[in-house]
């Protein structure tokens, strides 16, 4: 099963930290750990969800993620500072009374609290566990490469790599021109997002571009959340 990338943060925010440290739970996944009020969903969906199936997106499902989305925002920021705090009392050696290390059972419950808060978020959104991970599929892979191209800018390459070649003589020009051509079939299959359309069909991805403005402003705003750099 695909699984949403920025969800992943929760698993390798305390790297670096001793080799005592508990790892994150075998259950806790993109879609959120299956706690007591998800156990009914989980088992209807068989725990597996066959992505080689296609999805049918629609406006009110994506309208429903997009809330849904902003609401675990909060649960992962909240949890991540804690991590953070947990980090750095686990690097200082403190041992409790039991003599575990300070921080483990903080950093644990900060895990355990970002589950119960975006399961509480996706059922209030009308989700169930599979909408969740399957719109997420979607969404992440039309979003990191709309957020990943304006990144690269290739079309601004593209036209650097083409003023230069007018500048150049005419066998340098005809040397250059394959290069130019590759460059050219790869911003426009970038802009029309084709390898994702193909994956998701383009229903879903020109349902998906419909909310990009807001989709983009989740998906950076996990990025500052997380301490990556958003554009």
């Amino acid at each position: 099963m695909r699984k949403l990338l920025w969800v992943l943060f929760a698993a390798g925010v305390l790297s670096g930290c001793k080799k005592e440290e508990a790892p994150v739970p075998a259950q806790e996944e993109a879609g959120g750990a299956v706690v007591d009020g998800e156990r009914e969903s989980s088992a209807e969906a068989g725990g597996v969800f066959d992505d080689s199936n296609p999805y049918a997106l629609t406006q009110a499902k994506l309208d429903a993620y997009v809330g849904y989305q902003r609401q675990v925002l909060d649960a992962y920021a909240a949890m991540a500072r804690e991590l953070q705090a947990a980090k750095v009392r686990l690097t200082a050696g403190t041992l409790d009374a039991q003599g575990r290390p300070v921080g483990m059972s903080e950093s644990m419950k900060a895990i355990e609290s970002k589950a119960e808060s975006e399961a509480k978020a996706r059922r209030e959104a009308g989700l169930t566990e599979e909408d969740v991970n399957r719109i997420g599929s979607v969404v992440m892979d039309v979003i990191t490469q709309r957020h990943m191209a304006a990144m690269m800018d290739l079309g601004g390459e593209l036209k650097k790599l083409e003023e230069m070649q007018a500048r150049l003589k005419p066998e340098q020009q005809k040397e250059l021109a394959p290069q130019i051509d590759v460059m050219r079939q790869r911003v426009e299959e970038t802009d029309r997002l084709v390898s994702v359309r193909k994956l998701h069909g383009d229903a879903n991805v020109d349902l998906v571009l419909s909310r990009e403005q807001d989709l983009m402003r989740n998906y950076q705003d996990m990025l500052k959340s997380f301490g990556g750099k958003a554009q």
